[in-house]
């Protein structure tokens, strides 16, 4: 869990439950070799956080638009109902990364 400065892409999102998501990216030849994630959140958005930072690096970023928040969710069978939305939260920001790193000129 740390941030990054000078990324190619990043993202922050505050969540409904009021956590924050921060996500950081550096991207070579259309691939994700860095991904990193800060959060103010609990021990489940923690988790959220780490686990689709970690699906993301090596992968495309046609691979990493495919990572959906099952995916982080099937890696904790037993994750509290009441942080369901954590993966929701860690996901939604690690694809605003991209669209950052996307529309940038």
């Amino acid at each position: 869990m740390k941030r990054m400065n000078d990324p190619d892409g990043s993202a922050y999102i505050h969540g409904i439950c009021g956590d924050t998501m921060e996500m950081y990216l550096i991207i070579k030849e259309g691939t994700i070799v860095e991904c990193s994630y800060h959060t103010d959140g609990c021990y489940t958005s923690q988790y959220c956080g780490s686990t689709a930072s970690r699906m993301a690096v090596g992968k495309t970023i046609g691979e990493v638009m495919a990572i959906s928040p099952a995916m982080v969710i099937y890696t904790w069978p037993d994750m509290p109902r009441d942080g369901l939305h954590c993966s929701i939260l860690a996901v939604s920001t690690l694809h605003k990364a991209i669209a950052d790193w996307l529309l940038k000129p």
